[in-house]
This record gives structure tokens, sequence and C-alpha cells, in this order.
């Protein structure tokens, strides 16, 4: 979602009612705020026993900023902006701390965080892609911004089970493929 933001924020906000200039220094804030919450969510997420409350509350924090950015009130986009660039830092170190949370050892956690990176990746390349494709289909920013919605609360699935204590083994591996 952070590279999809990163690519069509400015023609969201420009469709809004954005100048160029003002579309761009809301990226500039969505990303400045990404920063603080990069650094202390794993800070937190370390000190906890699940991190299935942290997880929730970035889904929630992209779905409410997603819905604000369809809803297309300008004055409100500054706020939009920060939530999403919360929502973001928030989900790339909750997603890198859990390779080591959710692993015995550091040859388990290379394995999994080799397998879920080269998914992850494959999937923010596309994502731009396909959220610029359906805005040209649809001549509009609502069923592009629908989406991110619904990958949010795909996230917020995936997250409350990604946060829950324990740890990903083989045998778990196992009952989930069975």
């Amino acid at each position: 979602m952070f590279y999809t933001l990163i690519t069509w924020l400015p023609d969201i906000l420009h469709t809004n009612g954005y100048n160029s200039n003002n579309a761009g220094w809301m990226v500039f804030l969505m990303q400045f705020a990404l920063i603080p919450a990069t650094f202390i969510v794993p800070v937190i997420a370390e000190k906890l026993k699940n991190q299935v409350g942290l997880s929730i509350a970035t889904a929630t924090l992209f779905i409410v900023g997603f819905f604000g950015l369809l809803q297309g009130s300008p004055a409100l986009v500054p706020l939009w902006a920060i939530m999403l660039g919360i929502a973001g830092g928030s989900a790339f170190s909750l997603s890198m701390m859990f390779f080591s949370l959710r692993a015995k050892d550091g040859k388990e956690a290379a394995e999994l965080s080799g397998m879920a990176q080269s998914f992850g990746y494959l999937l923010a390349a596309t994502g731009s892609i396909l959220v610029g494709a359906l805005h040209d289909m649809t001549d509009g920013w609502t069923i592009p911004l629908s989406l991110l919605i619904l990958i949010s609360i795909v996230l917020l699935i995936v997250g409350i089970g990604s946060g829950k204590e324990g740890y990903v083994t083989e045998e778990h591996q196992a009952k989930i493929i069975s």
C-alpha cells in the first residue's frame, strides 16, 4: 500500500482539488509521519506479549485513511496523510519484526523472511500497476480506493493472526496445509 500511495496519492489529491504543489506536500507529510512509526513500533512490539493490538491499530489507520481519501474533503487530507503514513511505517516495522518474533532461531527467521519478502515485494510491484489500471478502466478513484480498503481489511485479518504469540514451525505449517 505504501508504494501505491507514493505513486498515486498526488493524482488522487489532484482529483480532489489539490494543485500539484500541495499534493506533493501531502505526500511529504505522509512520508514524514511514517518515520517515527517505523522506529517506535518495533520497540513497542518487542515489549508486548503479542502484537494483535498493534496490528489492529495499523489496519484501522489504513482503513480510516483510505475512507477519508474516498470521502474527498480537501480540508482533512493532512489528517488522512498522517494516518496513512503512520499506518505505513507501522505495517512495515511489524512485518519485519514478525520474522524474528515468530521464529525460534536465526535459520527459521531467514527462511520465513525470504519467503514472505519475496511474495510481499511481488505484491508491492503489482499493486501500483493494478490501482492505476483500475483508475484507467473506471475513470475515477472510487474502485481503486475501495480495493485498498479491502486490502486493509485483509491486512487486519492477517495481522491479527500474525500478532498472536507463538512461533511459525513446521508442525504449525503442516496444520495449516491439511
